[in-house]
């Protein structure tokens, strides 16, 4: 992979240095459980390129990411019978960004959960790896095959 920052924890999942559940990995995009599960099936769509925010990416780049998104956002719907979905980004340190990779959050929404719809990371523990490996796979059987 090109283009990487050894210190970003998304780049060392692209890099293998950490262990993550990968949804997908594609040419310029990948999909990965979200390693706080504030609601079940959240997963996080990046581009494989480190760019820090959309400010920094290019327009190909932001479209496959956003394409990308929609369908783990049908998979994860399907895969955990959710009627609704929150599909959303954040930009910089004062608009909540606490990872400096750009990223997309996908979280399915089951009928009645009227919570609020954007999380604080610090108020959830981590889910377990094995975990988060079964809701990949989960997720992963309802996307589209290449």
């Amino acid at each position: 992979m090109t283009d990487s920052d050894p210190t970003c924890p998304f780049c060392q999942n692209l890099a293998g240095t950490r262990r993550c559940a990968f949804v997908s990995r594609l040419d310029g995009v990948s999909s990965f459980v979200n390693p706080r599960q504030y609601r079940p099936g959240a997963t996080l769509v990046i581009p494989n390129r480190h760019v820090a925010t959309v400010f920094d990416m290019t327009s190909e780049e932001w479209a496959a990411v956003w394409v990308h998104a929609r369908q783990v956002a049908i998979a994860a719907c399907a895969a955990f019978g959710a009627q609704g979905v929150n599909v959303f980004q954040n930009n910089g340190k004062s608009a909540g960004q606490t990872v400096s990779h750009v990223h997309v959050h996908v979280v399915p929404r089951p009928a009645g959960d009227e919570g609020p719809a954007i999380f604080g990371e610090a108020y959830f523990e981590k889910t377990p790896i094995e975990e988060r490996l079964a809701i990949a796979e989960r997720i992963r059987k309802h996307l589209p095959q290449p």
